[in-house]
């Protein structure tokens, strides 16, 4: 009891920070991942060899309680958010998963989870089913799952074939080794949601910042240096496109 207690007010005091990177994510429409798992699955180890972030890897409940959010992009440049959340557990107690909601609307309001299932546990399926009746809990049953087996370096080859079997769209990889990050990798930059706006524009020579931002958040289609500027077909997310529009040419004009 006097563990909730005390997990209950660092939790309230990390309340406005996480709202305030939040609310900024989403003037920015940077895409947001989520990494969940069961306790010790390796998150905060994956998050590491992802992003080179330098997070607390500590083998006890609850190691990871602030999320921390790390900037990551695809190699096509698409920048997108990385969150370790806080492990989940079997049978969380309900008023404990209400203490823990505004941690794990880390997980509610992500494009993609990233659900990572240790592979040398004697019951990964059962850690599986625990950490989808948590995210069912708080309202997160419905974002689009990435599910990714973790340290099968260490884990019972016979237990690997059963959860290939099981998990077909499965990714397999070792935090520890780097065994199947790349692959990994390219399966988050599939995943992705990407920009919903296509635009035909000619950008002047001196406008470089929205160059630099469509590279950030958006998607090139075609470009083009001509005199004037560079003729670009882009897909961008509606910020953007409201910007671009006092340089929009028909699309004929790429």
């Amino acid at each position: 009891k006097a563990r909730i207690a005390v997990l209950r007010r660092r939790l309230r005091e990390l309340d406005s920070v996480r709202e305030t990177t939040r609310s900024q994510r989403r003037r920015n429409q940077v895409p947001s991942v989520a990494i969940v798992g069961y306790t010790n699955a390796g998150k905060s180890s994956l998050l590491n060899r992802l992003t080179g972030a330098g997070v607390l890897v500590e083998d006890a409940l609850f190691a990871t309680l602030d999320p921390t959010t790390r900037r990551s992009a695809t190699t096509d440049g698409r920048q997108f958010t990385l969150t370790d959340t806080v492990g989940f557990i079997r049978h969380l107690p309900h008023d404990l998963i209400e203490a823990f909601r505004s941690t794990l609307e880390e997980s509610v309001e992500a494009d993609l989870l990233l659900h990572i299932v240790d592979g040398s546990d004697a019951d990964p399926f059962g850690q599986i089913s625990a950490v989808r009746t948590v995210l069912g809990d708080i309202g997160a049953a419905a974002v689009a799952e990435q599910l990714v087996v973790n340290k099968i370096d260490q884990a019972d080859e016979s237990m690997l074939l059963a959860l290939r079997g099981r998990f077909g769209d499965a990714v397999f990889v070792s935090a520890r080794t780097g065994e199947g990050i790349e692959e990994l990798q390219a399966v988050i930059e599939q995943r992705l949601p990407r920009p919903a706006v296509e635009v035909h524009a000619l950008i002047p020579y001196d406008r470089g910042d929205l160059i630099n931002r469509i590279h950030q958040s958006g998607e090139f289609l075609a470009s083009e240096h001509v005199a004037e500027g560079t003729r670009v077909t882009v897909r961008v997310n509606s910020d953007l496109a409201g910007e671009l529009s006092r340089y929009a040419e028909p699309a004929s004009g790429v």
